[in-house]
Parts: structure tokens; C-alpha cells; sequence
């Protein structure tokens, strides 16, 4: 199975920012953030996907203000928005996005979120 990798340079903003911040200003985030992951998937030609597994890698430019693991939660729910928009994905509740997983947030010199979305066999219930 293919693992496909898919990286937006720009820092991810955190929970804390999201819930100190205006509405409006989140919005413009997620807007931002959803717009930029459905142009990643399209240009990676990644295909539609029944079920995935998620990994969010955080990339920062230095060690002045690491966040907290999974503080990325919003700027990852957005891109996942994202995959739904160029038709990677039907959905994005539970029985499509089998798994998230955060990795610590890792100094890089540059900011960025790297998401590597992969398929998932799902089992089927008789």
C-alpha cells in the first residue's frame, strides 16, 4: 500500500491560538489551510481512499516556541477537510479516518505540516 506524503510550508497554528483568537480570524485558517491540502492531494494525484490512517508531522523553524504535541489539532482537521475536497476522501468521520496520529513537532529550520495519509483495509461486519 502507498504511503502518500503531502506538505504545506507554513506554520501550524495551535489550539491555543485558535481559542484565544477571533472567529473570523480562525475561519481565514481554516479557509487557508483546507484550500492549500486539496491543491497538495490534486497535484500528488493522490486517489480516492475508503479508509485512511493520518500521521501529522509538525515541522518548526527553531527551538524558540515549540508547541505541544497534537496542539496542531485544528490546522490537521482542516487539511483533512482538504483531502475531502479533492475527492480523497467520502467523509471524514470514524469509518473513514480509521486512525490520527501527532508526532512531536520537530526543528527543521523552516515551519511546515507534512501529513502522511495511507489506506486502511476496514473490516467488514457481517
Amino acid at each position: 500500500m502507498t504511503d502518500y506524503r503531502l506538505e504545506y510550508r507554513s506554520r501550524p497554528w495551535t489550539l491555543n491560538v485558535e481559542r484565544q483568537g477571533h472567529h473570523h480570524h480562525r475561519a481565514r485558517l481554516v479557509a487557508e489551510w483546507r484550500r492549500a491540502f486539496d491543491l497538495l492531494a490534486r497535484e500528488a494525484r493522490v486517489p480516492a481512499m475508503s479508509a485512511v490512517s493520518v500521521i501529522a508531522a509538525p515541522r518548526v523553524k527553531d527551538r524558540r516556541s515549540i508547541p505541544d504535541t497534537a496542539a496542531c489539532v485544528g490546522a490537521v482537521k482542516a487539511a483533512i477537510d482538504g483531502l475531502r475536497d479533492a475527492g480523497v476522501l467520502v467523509d471524514d468521520g470514524p469509518d473513514v479516518v480509521r486512525t490520527v496520529t501527532f508526532l512531536a513537532p520537530e526543528v527543521r529550520g523552516y515551519d511546515s505540516l507534512v501529513l502522511h495519509v495511507a489506506p486502511v483495509a476496514v473490516a467488514v461486519v457481517a
